[in-house]
């Protein structure tokens, strides 16, 4: 045992490292396979406690960068999105005592299930799919426009296992040729469509973005000098937009630490930009609601201010950070509400709404909402031709972690075929076509105003016409699996799949 958690330990740190934003995304082809071989010959008992030593490895060197948002909160998530890889290692070895060949098939299926599950309830953190560790590698995920992320990491896991396969087989050669070309052709396969997908260059669009990378850092951000430290800096660097012709200027997520709306003083200054330079801009804010004497409820919002109207189109955030923004369920068990783990007290948006400019429009998605693939579709069918990230990754520090949030961006433009803008306070802001492409990117913890135009789209890709059909049968498969191996007396199913 002690052998094999050096072992799995190994396969938890590689797989971190192929993660953005090392370039390193070859390693994730192999280095699950290592935990795969620690699995061998192990108890239930034993294999869901080597999963759960891999999750909880893999998600701190992954994930270390929520430490700087919130240190209890950091515990209580790695506690339990680490249970996820140690159910899978119950379930992969609980069929492989029954059937070997059944547990290579649950394998892949299991994990690629897992991954759009977690994006279904309060205890979602859809962070570390396999898929986005080729975001640098833009020929292979183009078929994203098909199968979305969960496509490219299915691909990947089923690589895994059937290499694993191929060098722990001790059937004949030419079943074993068999294994390692399919695991050799499949990405080939991805790549070779992506090739061929990907035009030589995207054209130049006429719609003008100025994303404001205020660089407000938290030391001085939620002070009481902060507030208008911020309003000044935007508002400052909203006129150098202004001076090179941008339609929409793009403000990030709560760069007014303040109720901006419920201040009508400093909402006349933005307003009075707005019209007099006739741009458009689009900012985050904190946002409240009486629903009470004395009780409110609290948002993580976004708000358009367009030219020469007094209507400001409010959203507010819907999918909300788990052990950060909200405890989850604490809307439903009153006593989870007592909790203090550091966390903001939001409420989820009951909305999703779509902005227009003129005849163009568009729909944001605040920070983590940008990790839900299937919620940044439901925004393109509602009409969206392109996409706004804003976000303040300020909060993981100089981690990791602002880059690996980053690169989700790029799969979500080509998972829907629509261009998108994403602006950071600290960074990393940037612009990303509609096939993956980025410009403009920004370093981490700069100021800087990033200037670029943009060709808005109407999602045509099938993954936005048809949602999550690859993950729904995968978990399909897998109930199938595990139902037919309970079922059946390990004897007889034995003699009929070995």
């Amino acid at each position: 045992m002690k052998n094999k958690i050096y072992l799995v330990s190994l396969s938890a740190l590689l797989t971190a490292i192929a993660f953005p934003p090392y370039k390193t995304g070859f390693i994730i082809y192999f280095s699950p396979i290592l935990l795969l071989i620690a699995l061998e010959n192990l108890s239930l008992r034993k294999a869901f406690i080597i999963g759960y030593i891999w999750g909880l490895i893999f998600n701190f060197a992954a994930l270390y960068g929520v430490f700087w948002a919130t240190i209890p909160g950091t515990f209580g998530m790695l506690a339990i999105i680490s249970l996820i890889p140690a159910i899978n290692c119950l379930l992969y070895a609980f069929i492989s005592g029954r059937s070997k060949s059944l547990s290579y098939i649950i394998w892949p299926l299991i994990w690629v299930s897992w991954d759009y599950l977690r994006t279904l309830t309060e205890l979602n953190f859809p962070w570390t799919d396999y898929g986005y560790t080729q975001s640098y590698y833009l020929p292979i995920i183009q078929p994203a426009e098909i199968f979305g992320v969960i496509g490219v990491s299915l691909m990947i896991h089923i690589v895994n296992i059937l290499l694993y396969a191929f060098v722990k087989s001790n059937r004949l050669p030419k079943q074993c040729l068999v294994m390692l070309g399919t695991a050799l052709v499949l990405p080939l396969i991805f790549l070779v469509y992506g090739w061929l997908r990907l035009p030589s260059e995207s054209g130049e669009g006429a719609f003008r973005i100025a994303l404001l990378q205020g660089n407000i850092t938290r030391d001085l951000k939620w002070k009481d000098e902060g507030a208008q430290f911020s309003l000044d800096t935007y508002i400052e660097m909203t006129h150098q937009a202004d001076s090179i012709g941008a339609d929409l200027v793009i403000w990030p997520e709560t760069a007014t630490p303040f109720y901006l709306l419920h201040e009508p003083k400093r909402l006349k200054k933005v307003k009075d930009i707005v019209d007099s330079a006739n741009i458009s801009i689009f900012s985050g804010t904190p946002q409240y609601e009486m629903v009470g004497f004395h009780e409110y409820i609290y948002f993580n919002g976004a708000f358009l201010i367009s030219p020469q109207t007094d209507t400001i189109l409010v959203y507010e955030k819907i999918k909300l950070v788990p052990m950060s923004e909200h405890i989850p369920f604490s809307g439903r068990f009153k006593k989870l509400r007592e909790i203090r783990l550091g966390q903001a007290d939001f409420s989820s948006g009951r909305k999703m709404t779509i902005f227009t400019i003129d005849t163009t429009r568009f729909a944001a998605v605040i920070c983590f909402e940008s990790a839900f693939p299937g919620f940044c579709a439901e925004f393109c069918r509602m009409g969206a031709q392109f996409l706004i990230v804003i976000t303040n990754d300020m909060w993981f520090g100089p981690s990791s972690m602002p880059y690996q949030h980053a690169r989700m961006s790029v799969l979500r433009a080509i998972e829907n075929r629509v261009p998108l803008a994403r602006c950071a306070n600290t960074g990393i802001s940037m612009f990303i076509d509609r096939w993956g492409r980025v410009t403009g990117q920004t370093n981490t913890f700069e100021k800087k105003l990033v200037y670029g135009s943009i060709r808005p789209e109407t999602s045509t890709s099938i993954y936005n016409s048809y949602g999550d059909f690859l993950p729904k049968g995968c978990i399909a498969g897998t109930v199938l699996i595990i139902l037919a191996v309970a079922f059946f007396k390990r004897k007889k199913y034995n003699e009929w799949h070995d």
